[in-house]
């Protein structure tokens, strides 16, 4: 089955998706250290190209890319040189997050015209920007929901470690309570405040939602036209691929 791989090689998982042009087929998520698992995909959907993305470095991650260098005749590796669909603002561009420039990649793509905000809600949530006409301006890093959770407990005396699963009310009535609703609320807050702002410079805005706390958080934002999608770093690196490959075809 001809197709094309997609990487994306990140600080706790590595997830991977099996593209037939734009179409995409099947989608896989684990944890670096299963590598038989991303080569069971591999013999599953026999890709005979790939392009790959990392933010992580260690010995578990170089068997990864081992693998896909091994198993794959054409493997493209994203850095910031790479050319793609989208011009890269940024100032240091070398710093820029490969999963952010993939991300941004695929928003601006789906949304085929108009100024676009990609919020990525993982480890770490990030604030991208990408103009009508292509151009990565920049954008912001912050903790994500889990850091936020775990450096409460582990700077603090006594604050129990909690997570997002539970009652919210707005105000907590006890310490599990305070805990969730003040990381969980102040992040929405924080995730509204950053689309008004914008919408006020880029009135006709398109924000799209990604990232492993993706999900929970669009569930909980209630902001109208903020769109989800789970897989915006694979269709992104899917359109780069596809970019180089019908330049090389000219």
């Amino acid at each position: 089955m001809k197709g094309n791989l997609t990487i994306d090689n990140g600080n706790t998982s590595v997830k991977v998706a099996f593209f037939i042009g734009t179409e995409l087929v099947a989608t896989n998520r684990f944890m670096r250290r299963d590598v038989r698992l991303l080569d069971r995909f591999i013999s599953t959907y026999k890709p005979d190209s790939a392009i790959m993305c990392s933010t992580a470095s260690s010995e578990a991650s170089q068997r990864v890319e081992e693998l896909i260098n091994q198993r794959c005749s054409r493997v493209m590796n994203l850095t910031h040189a790479t050319p793609m669909p989208i011009s890269l603002g940024y100032r240091t561009p070398q710093t820029l997050g490969r999963d952010r420039i993939a991300t941004a990649v695929g928003a601006w793509s789906i949304a085929q015209g108009g100024d676009v905000l990609v919020i990525d809600a993982g480890t770490a949530i990030t604030y991208d920007l990408v103009t009508a006409d292509g151009c990565f301006v920049g954008g912001n890093i912050a903790p994500g929901l889990g850091l936020r959770f775990k450096s409460l407990h582990e700077h603090t005396g006594r604050l129990p470690l909690v997570d997002a699963d539970g009652d919210t009310p707005v105000m907590g009535y006890d310490t599990q309570t305070a805990i969730r609703s003040g990381v969980l609320l102040g992040l929405l807050g924080e995730i509204r405040s950053c689309i008004a702002t914008l919408k006020m410079s880029h009135p006709g805005l398109t924000v799209f939602l990604t990232g492993g706390d993706g999900k929970l958080l669009h569930s909980r934002l209630g902001e109208e036209g903020v769109i989800y999608q789970e897989h915006l770093a694979a269709e992104g690196l899917n359109r780069i691929y596809l970019y180089n490959e019908k330049n090389e075809n000219r």
